[in-house]
């Protein structure tokens, strides 16, 4: 019984980890400036700003994750939702005072 119990924790460690990693792993604009990580609680989280128009970190991300399952908004709101590393990202977009705001979320 405790065999089974210290391989439950150990996978679910092991699973816990490699998605940990996933947030660390969307790429990021040259100019992204971090405002918060959160990757050891779930969902994992990471904020930031750019100065960059939302059609340009839009065309960022068409770049390097592909075409978005699906997106919505508008010119000061946007959102982009990928499937990444099987697992489910979506990434906000947010422009207001010259700097649009990006969030990283994996559900």
């Amino acid at each position: 019984m405790k065999i089974l119990i210290v391989l439950i924790t150990l996978l679910s460690t092991i699973s816990f980890n490699a998605l940990s990693q996933n947030v660390t792993e969307i790429p990021l604009p040259e100019e992204f400036v971090i405002t918060m990580d959160v990757t050891d609680e779930y969902p994992m989280i990471r904020t930031g700003y750019l100065t960059d128009s939302i059609d340009t970190i839009t065309g960022f991300y068409k770049e390097k994750l592909g075409e978005p399952l699906k997106n919505t908004g508008n010119s000061t709101h946007h959102t982009l939702f990928y499937n990444y590393k099987e697992h489910k990202i979506k990434i906000s977009l947010y422009h207001h005072n010259y700097v649009t705001e990006v969030s990283i979320i994996i559900e």
